[in-house]
């Protein structure tokens, strides 16, 4: 590797993770297999707790931050 190549490699910054931020809405079992499917493939960096949403007693709101890459 030449002087210049070196330099080149240790300018260029490494990647970067990049995010997705989604509030996702559902019923608890829809939010588990949701949850389940994105921990299995390691997608999931962070989730809420569940909210209820306002006048539908049987639907939950959850903010999830995802892996893209």
């Amino acid at each position: 590797m030449t002087l210049r190549e070196l330099i080149r490699t240790r300018r260029t910054p490494a990647p970067t993770t990049q995010y997705v931020d989604r509030h996702v809405v559902g019923t608890p079992e829809e939010l588990a297999t949701l949850m389940a499917l994105a921990t299995d493939r390691g997608l999931l960096v962070f989730a809420s707790a569940p909210v209820q949403v306002p006048g539908d007693p049987t639907r939950f709101r959850r903010y999830l931050r995802l892996r893209t890459n």
